[in-house]
């Protein structure tokens, strides 16, 4: 019988709880000793749930799982013993039991393996109150259902076009309740297709009593709850909603006369509080519960029903905060009827129908500026929120639809003294019992996230530490209302790890964080917390502290970009692994880079005796304006590389902190390290030079002058190229000192060379400095090549001819047509001959 309520008040949601965080070391029989393994990978469990004081073998699928030594679990409530590692699966199935306590937290618990060389990622198991059942297909008829017991949880599967029926019997007047746990169990997270649950609960006739798709309280899940009409069998169908379904569409089906409310009044409460809210919606009314609030604001916080000794399996989300909370008092439809609220305070109400709209009235002074958060589909409320904000004469002033998507906030500022009314309601006009919701109004005061970022998309970073190593990660800070320095603690690390963020990264809003762990570790792993803590340096009393928040994607949308569902997890895995046989380090460099300069960042590498595989090179984050190459290798076989690093012309003048990701296949997968830090330094460039713009005729020779102004004094002499000549144009390589104000390169060109204006010449000048190269790119001069103008040749004269004597025309006679005949005749005569 379920007395225990405060024990049921635990939930897992949108974020799970990290209270009493701990490791469970288990037990293991057979230990598969074979080559090194890397990256374990976790990808099924079975059974995927159990019930409170029970216990289960449970088999764990995935890859490189033969030197598993670990089972962690981040919530209290389960033991495990007698990890046996499957020496016949070569690495991809271990065993071990799985014991679920009497008070245990209902909901999921997330589970790691962890090895001697690294840890999986997450997996779900699920404690229920009921006694589970497996699916026994087949069971795809209407006719030839599975028959199961009332308060029962099926694990069932939906293949490909699949419906499961299930039969049950129940009296008149009881509720029947089925609740689906499909997308929720994160199996599409970990690599599977799509599954969206379908429920149905019919009567003999195949009359669907009550039927559902999708619910805000459950996600893509479905649920269905009816009060039972009459004494008699009835029929339990689930499905996906398209008719689709594989081998990994795995499900929880509750089936039972338990209570499923969908919504909560009030929505949240104080830390420690005891507070009896009124659970909405249930298909035989509504009714109170008390809940007793967590000390400590977790990262999420439920209540699960209890009606008639029976719990509801999955909870209602509640908030958390220090707020006072004001309910509404209805009728509350109008300025005139508006439910007074104080600031700081929170409002609680629901959107009854869909006429339904709630007011508000607060009380501001001139300039006083206020948050105004409405707390709806964060605690899984069917509303889609408009936020509106009035002044006494019933002008808008303010407003926000989805801001927080799809809750809405806003942030205003009085324009003057008097009462302003604040309106809530949903935007497609819908309302009933699941339309709660809680309005926090709240001053604006400083407030900070911290998150880390992505390794890849949809991959937080794990801090699995070799032995004698160190790992680092980004993490972002976003600060509101305020700015400076943060500065980062880490609380229950294993033994001998230390944490480490440079001060140099302390005001940015990515800042590296490194863990050290060393060479006398041992093997094993703690979850750990790193927080970040704001100073105000002007008001010993102001602190802002939070911890650090990883995302978890557990349900991913279709289209593979929106997140259906993540995690906020406020604790890390640290772990520390075996040996591994490299190592690495930069070579600090003794001199700056300087703007639009650039630098050669060595790396070296130790390696152990027979270990010679290329080692990949990235720097974890550039100094600000500073960029480098990402596709530098340790080759096979040797000990070091250069990484090109620029800096933009404009980059921060400052000193920053820097690591070098090293990756390397090691065994059968790949592992990363860091290099320690080291600082390096921005500077601005040495000297400035004006460009003369200059013109030369192609074959000839030009004094290219250049003024020099030296801005940091320099020891010794700096040698000086002058770069992006044409083709065929040459020039000699000259020096300069700190005390040089000029300097004129010979340039030298070709009768063939390009025409043209070159406009990107610049000078390349090398300033040695503790005996390393500072080199500046300082830019940009032109040079115009012409063709030379066209030689003129003079003329000679050309003598006069002498005159030509007239030649003496002798005018043939013109024949008469008897002439022309005779001649005629005589021709034929010889030619006869």
């Amino acid at each position: 019988m379920w007395s225990r309520v405060p024990t049921l008040q635990s939930c897992h949601v949108v974020s799970p709880l990290f209270r009493g965080l701990f490791s469970c070391l288990v037990l293991f029989s057979v230990l598969a000793q074979q080559a090194q393994a890397t990256d374990p990978d976790l990808t099924t469990i079975t059974p995927f749930g159990a019930k409170l004081g029970t216990e289960v073998v449970v088999t764990f699928n995935g890859s490189r799982l033969e030197d598993a030594v670990e089972i962690l679990c981040n919530d209290p409530g389960l033991e495990f013993s007698e990890l046996t590692v499957d020496e016949k699966a070569k690495g991809r199935k271990i065993t071990a039991k799985v014991k679920v306590l009497g008070n245990s937290p209902l909901g999921v618990h997330r589970l790691r393996i962890r090895s001697k060389s690294g840890i999986t990622k997450i997996a779900n198991f699920f404690v229920g109150p009921y006694t589970v059942v497996d699916e026994k297909e087949p069971n795809t008829d209407f006719t030839a259902p599975q028959t199961v017991g009332i308060n029962v949880t099926v694990h069932g599967r939906i293949d490909n076009e699949d419906v499961d029926y299930y039969a049950v019997e129940a009296k008149k007047g009881q509720r029947l309740t089925v609740e689906v746990e499909g997308l929720r169990m994160g199996t599409y997270y970990m690599g599977a297709a799509f599954f969206d649950p379908y429920v149905a609960i019919m009567n003999a006739s195949r009359f669907e009593l009550d039927a559902r798709d999708d619910h805000a309280l459950t996600h893509q899940d479905a649920f269905a709850s009816i009060i039972v009409p009459e004494d008699g069998t009835y029929y339990i169908q689930v499905r996906d909603a398209s008719y689709g379904g594989h081998g990994a569409s795995l499900y929880r089906a509750h089936i039972g006369n338990y209570a499923r409310p969908i919504g909560v009044i009030p929505a949240g409460g104080k830390p420690g509080e005891t507070l009896t809210v009124k659970l909405l919606g249930d298909v035989a009314g509504d009714f109170d519960q008390q809940v007793v609030f967590p000390s400590k604001k977790p990262m999420s916080f439920g209540i699960f029903a209890l009606s008639n000794n029976l719990v509801t399996p999955t909870c209602n989300p509640l908030w958390v905060s220090s707020l006072d909370n004001v309910l509404e008092v209805e009728p509350n439809e109008a300025h005139a009827q508006a439910t007074p609220m104080a600031i700081p305070s929170a409002a609680n109400g629901y959107i009854s129908s869909e006429t339904d709209i709630d007011y508000f009235k607060v009380a501001m002074k001139k300039d006083q500026q206020v948050d105004v958060d409405v707390i709806a589909r964060r605690v899984r409320s069917a509303i889609d929120s408009v936020l509106t904000i009035y002044n006494a004469k019933g002008g808008r002033v303010a407003g926000d639809d989805d801001r927080k998507r799809p809750d809405s906030w806003v942030r205003f500022k009085a324009p003057a003294d008097g009462d302003y009314f604040i309106r809530v309601h949903d935007q497609l006009g819908n309302g009933g019992p699941d339309y709660h919701y809680r309005i926090e109004v709240t001053a604006v005061v400083p407030k900070m996230k911290i998150t880390s970022n992505e390794v890849r998309r949809y991959v937080q970073p794990d801090v699995e530490i070799p032995v004698g190593r160190r790992v680092a990660f980004l993490a972002s800070v976003s600060r509101e209302n305020f700015g400076g320095a943060v500065t980062f603690t880490a609380g229950n690390l294993p033994a001998g790890v230390t944490i480490e963020a440079p001060a140099t990264w302390a005001s940015d809003g990515v800042v590296p964080i490194m863990f050290h762990a060393p060479a006398e570790s041992t093997l094993g792993a703690k979850f750990a917390t790193v927080t970040g803590t704001w100073q105000n340096p002007s008001n010993a009393e102001q602190k802002v502290s939070t911890n650090l928040v990883q995302d978890h994607l557990r349900i991913r949308g279709r289209n593979q970009g929106n997140y259906v569902w993540r995690e906020s997890l406020d604790t890390i895995p640290i772990v520390i692994s075996q040996h591994i046989p490299f190592d690495v380090k930069i070579i600090e460099p003794k001199a700056p880079v300087v703007r639009g300069g650039s630098m050669l960042l060595k790396v070296v590498a130790t390696r152990d005796e027979g270990f010679d595989a290329d080692i990949q090179l990235l720097v974890l984050q550039n100094a600000p304006g500073v960029n480098s190459s990402r596709s530098i290798k340790i080759l096979k076989g040797q000990t070091e590389a250069l990484i090109p690093i620029n800096a933009s012309g404009n980059a921060p003048i400052r000193e920053s902190h820097i690591t070098v990701r090293a990756i390397a296949k090691v065994g059968n997968g790949s592992v990363e390290i860091c290099t320690p830090f080291i600082k390096l330094r921005v500077a601005d460039m040495y000297m400035k030079l004006k460009y003369v713009t200059s013109a030369v005729e192609r074959g000839s020779t030009l004094d290219f002058p250049i003024t020099i102004e030296n801005v940091t004094p320099f020891e010794g002499k700096a040698k000086v190229e002058l770069i992006g000549l044409p083709n065929k144009v040459t020039t000699e390589v000259l020096e300069i000192t700190k005390d040089s104000k000029d300097i004129t390169f010979s340039i030298k060109t070709d009768a063939t060379s390009p025409l043209g204006e070159h406009k990107n010449l610049f000078c390349k000048i090398t300033v040695i400095e503790n005996g390393e190269p500072v080199l500046h790119n300082i830019g940009s001069g032109r040079l115009r090549l012409n063709n030379p103008p066209p030689v003129k040749v003079e003329k000679k004269p050309v003598p006069k001819a002498a005159p030509k004597k007239a030649a003496v025309v002798v005018k043939k006679k013109v024949l008469s047509r008897l002439e022309m005949l005779r001649e005629q005749q005589k021709e034929l005569r010889e030619n006869s001959k």
